[in-house]
């Protein structure tokens, strides 16, 4: 750039003129072959097609999106699913995957919805897929009059917390703070195996550590995309996540929709 700006200033500057493509406005300078110009964003959007190179745009959403999926733990049988994949086999089942399609398509970042039910109904299933539905889609930000793409994350409950743990570690390059702050800015989060969560029985009672950082991350999904996924009854659950057990669900409910599937288990099949 130093080296461009140093050779300009060998020629005398005589005048100004508008891109016809994007209406900046450039300068215009007297060379040894005429008057001569270019439109410098234009220029840079031609090198970036002709050498197939992301946009700053493209290479901020791509950095923003592998910074979401180093957080999740995909199995095998879930990578490729879609709303539509799902097979019902009981009317509970149908309703939510009928609700899951609705949420995907009305999608506005406001919404709770909380799937409980036996394990091996598809719940993870359903979960998954909504995330990856809702991240296909893109929305226009009135605050910066830009398009963009939805942020969204589905994660195991485990996996959360180990990862938040891990951040105290001196060597980790990842703080807590940081996690909480992606966790507050998604779109939509998943929060897949709600319940599973080991929470250490002490003297007192039941450890709190879990179960404050469950009842922060939920308290700041008030109001915002949501989705949970246990295996646990509502009464089971607050019992499961102990002193926090109330207020969890009670906001984890908050103008939720809940759906229980019912039904045989996929994975017992043959046995």
């Amino acid at each position: 750039m130093q080296v461009i700006k140093s050779v300009l200033g060998m020629f005398e500057e005589v005048g100004k003129e508008e891109c016809t493509e994007c209406g900046h406005v450039y300068k215009l300078y007297q060379t040894p072959v005429g008057v001569k110009g270019s439109c410098k964003p234009c220029s840079d959007r031609q090198v970036f097609k002709d050498f197939n190179l992301p946009t700053s745009k493209e290479y901020k959403e791509a950095k923003e999106l592998n910074f979401i999926l180093s957080f999740e733990r995909v199995t095998d049988d879930l990578k490729n699913v879609t709303v539509n994949g799902y097979q019902p086999k009981h009317e509970s089942q149908l309703r939510a995957k009928q609700t899951a399609a609705k949420y995907v398509k009305e999608f506005d970042g406001t919404k709770t919805l909380a799937f409980s039910g036996e394990p091996g109904l598809g719940k993870s299933h359903l979960a998954y897929a909504m995330v990856k539905g809702v991240r296909s889609k893109r929305y226009f930000d009135k605050k910066t009059q830009k398009e963009k793409p939805y942020k969204a994350m589905f994660i195991k409950t485990t996996d959360l917390l180990m990862k938040i743990k891990g951040t105290y570690n001196y060597q980790s390059n990842l703080t807590e703070e940081r996690i909480m702050k992606l966790i507050d800015e998604l779109d939509l989060l998943a929060l897949d195996d709600l319940g599973s969560e080991y929470v250490k029985p002490s003297e007192n009672g039941q450890e709190t550590w879990a179960s404050d950082i469950l009842f922060r991350v939920i308290d700041m999904r008030l109001g915002k995309g949501l989705i949970t996924t246990t295996n646990y009854s509502e009464s089971s659950l607050k019992e499961k996540l102990g002193i926090n057990g109330d207020r969890i669900v009670d906001r984890l409910l908050d103008n939720a929709q809940a759906i229980r599937l019912e039904g045989e288990s996929y994975r017992r099949k043959g046995f």
